[in-house]
């Protein structure tokens, strides 16, 4: 990646979030990622994608330098310092909610979202200007702004009207904003010590907190903007700050990695679409896997794959609201008897087709920009047995299990049992030819394995007893056939049958209970993927063939595998290996404890899409088995014992 690129490093952003979408913010306090009202929306800040053309709020001075940042504790408000001719700033950024009192803190979203800038004087006197430039559609779309309330006000708002989103976003501020050019707002200020200005960017449909309602058409775009004042900000912060404090104090984690943990558990609380309870893989799209790459994909959606990774991390920490919403909106998504998709949009429907924004420059010039993913009509077997485990995990819990959830468990391992000797695509998604991957049948197993314990472990294994039957059945077949296909001459398992090539997903075999971590296919797997994946702590998925994924040029290492790594380690009780490897691999957080979804040691580039639910899953769950393994209950697998027990 160009040293001289406009475009911030990946890693120099921080998120900030209401449980619905995320916006991120550099290292400048500029915001140049946020897609209201939900994750999947277009953006209205987009500039992280097209530096040119995409929006932003951000600021304007003769000199600008970041001077630190920092999350308030166990939070996801944002405080950022910025030195300028003349002093310092310190400028506070959030999302606003509230949080619904309880033991159990839940999220209340305004109805409007409001994205929220605080700006304080912390030394000197500072001139800076403060640039809001909303670009709707992606940066494709180019607006119009109005000023809203009347002419002798002594302030007002400025208004955009999102015709097609049938939305209203009205810009606020508790100065006045300067004469609009080049579809954009801009303040003028001074500050001294002590003064503050705040700045909202409201966003919605409507307000039931009293805001107003909306009606179409520009004639009435002029009556809307209500002014916010100063004390009301503060109170939104302290809402925020509250909710997320409470929140944060319901994990059990004890260990020693207390700060790390939380803001994993933070951040996927910020992944998490409140309303249905989805988590989203990532809160961006088209970060590239490789600088200037193709390798450039949509993560806004849910994916199946995640359940059984996310359903543990959750229990382990304690979240069983959070892990029930999940199960509840998986099986919601999954009601009827088509196959179920790869992946889903928070709302459980299926996404549209994958296209191209072919206007965008792309961030850092790495195209295409893609929108949407096609991996949602992919065949995909293996999610049968991560959904089971999943549901595995949860009834193992103690979580309510009802007939709609055996219904789902019933279905999918009926698919795992009439499809598992099909080719597919597998965990990884290639875009080649379909092939017989490892991974995918050992999955299958799962799926089959874990629906026989559910139905002794719910009462259903007399009524399903046919069933039962023919579960155990094919799923001796699958193991026979794995370890008399899935594996090579050493006996490490490789990635396709008939192929020698390593893949380190197949070090989810020990974890999900396919053979003890401490059996000769399990420790031979181990040593071939240090000796041919790894990189020091890291770990490659698997060497890149174009033939076989259908996409050109090269990746990085995946922080998961390599989180993988470390719980075959505490598995096996090599726990000081374990711990070596943990601390040195989340070292490659960023210094807010953000994770994308892989590293470049060269260049030292955190890449992929950000911030990267399955890295801080993949963190909170060898943690957590790292403190099993320090008490000597780690050994056996991993996933298919509930966390506690």
């Amino acid at each position: 990646m160009p040293g001289d690129s406009p475009y911030p490093p990946i890693r120099d952003y921080g998120a900030i979030g209401d449980c619905r979408t995320i916006a991120l913010v550099s290292r400048t306090a500029s915001i140049d990622w946020w897609c209201p009202p939900r994750f999947d929306a277009p953006a209205l800040f987009g500039r992280l994608l097209d530096w040119r053309r995409g929006g932003s709020l951000h600021f304007a001075a003769g000199r600008l330098a970041p001077a630190g940042r920092r999350y308030l504790p166990g939070s996801a408000v944002l405080e950022t310092t910025l030195e300028l001719d003349g002093g310092s700033l310190v400028v506070t950024d959030f999302l606003a909610l509230v949080g619904r009192p309880g033991p159990l803190p839940a999220p209340v979203p305004f109805a409007r979202q409001k994205l929220v800038r605080l700006v304080r004087c912390e030394r000197g006197r500072v001139r800076f200007a403060l640039h809001c430039v909303p670009r709707p559609g992606y940066g494709r779309v180019r607006p119009r702004l109005w000023l809203a309330g009347p002419p002798e006000a002594r302030r007002r708002a400025l208004t955009l009207l999102l015709p097609r989103e049938r939305r209203r976003v009205t810009l606020c501020a508790t100065i006045d904003w300067a004469p609009i050019h080049d579809a954009q707002g801009r303040l003028e200020a001074v500050l001294g010590p002590g003064e503050e200005l705040g700045v909202v960017i409201d966003h919605g449909a409507g307000d039931l907190a009293g805001e107003g309602v909306e009606h179409p058409g520009e004639h009435r775009a002029q009556a809307f903007g209500r002014l916010f004042e100063l004390d009301e900000l503060h109170r939104w912060r302290d809402e925020t700050l509250q909710f997320w404090s409470g929140w944060a104090a319901v994990s059990r984690y004890g260990g020693p990695y207390r700060d790390l943990v939380q803001r994993s558990a933070i951040t996927l609380k910020l992944l998490t679409y409140h309303p249905s309870g989805a988590i989203v893989a990532a809160g961006t799209t088209s970060l590239p896997e490789e600088p200037g790459g193709e390798r450039n994909w949509d993560y806004r959606y849910t994916w199946l794959r995640d359940a059984s990774f996310t359903l543990y991390a959750l229990h382990a920490l304690g979240y069983r609201a959070e892990a029930d919403a999940f199960m509840d909106w998986l099986a919601q998504a999954c009601v009827d008897d088509r196959e179920p998709s790869v992946l889903y949009r928070v709302d459980g429907s299926t996404p549209g087709r994958e296209c191209i924004l072919r206007g965008l420059d792309g961030y850092r010039q790495a195209r295409p920009v893609r929108i949407g993913n096609r991996a949602a009509r992919q065949l995909q077997l293996d999610i049968y047995g991560e959904v089971l485990d999943a549901a595995w995990l949860d009834a193992r819990a103690g979580n309510r299990f009802g007939a709609q959830q055996w219904a789902l468990v019933a279905r999918f391992a009926d698919f795992a049992a009439q499809r598992w000797r099909l080719p597919d695509n597998s965990i990884w998604e290639v875009r080649g030819p379909q092939r017989h991957f490892t991974y995918s049948k050992v999955m299958c197993w799962v799926a089959l394995d874990r629906a026989c314990r559910l139905a002794v472990l719910l009462g259903h294994a007399e009524e399903e007893a046919q069933r039962l039957e023919r579960w155990r059945s094919e799923a001796a077949v699958i193991r026979e056939t794995v370890l008399r296909e899935g594996r090579r001459a050493d006996g490490a398992f490789v990635q396709s049958f008939g192929s020698t090539r390593l893949d380190a997903a197949c070090l989810v075999f020990p974890l999900v209970g396919f053979i003890d971590a401490g059996a000769p296919s399990a420790r031979a797997t181990l040593a071939a993927v240090h000796a041919d994946l790894a990189y020091g702590p890291l770990v490659r998925r698997y060497r890149n063939n174009e033939a076989i994924e259908g996409v050109s040029g090269g990746e990085a290492f995946f922080l998961i595998c390599s989180y993988w790594l470390c719980d075959n380690l505490a598995l096996r009780g090599e726990v000081d290996e374990a711990r070596r490897r943990f601390e040195a691999l989340s070292a490659h957080a960023n210094d807010l404890g953000l994770f994308s979804e892989q590293w470049a040691p060269r260049g030292e580039l955190a890449l992929g899409n950000f911030p990267q639910a399955f890295t801080h899953i993949a963190l909170i769950g060898s943690a957590y088995n790292l403190e099993r393994a320090a008490r000597g209950s780690a050994h056996g697998a991993v996933r298919a014992t509930a966390p506690g027990g």
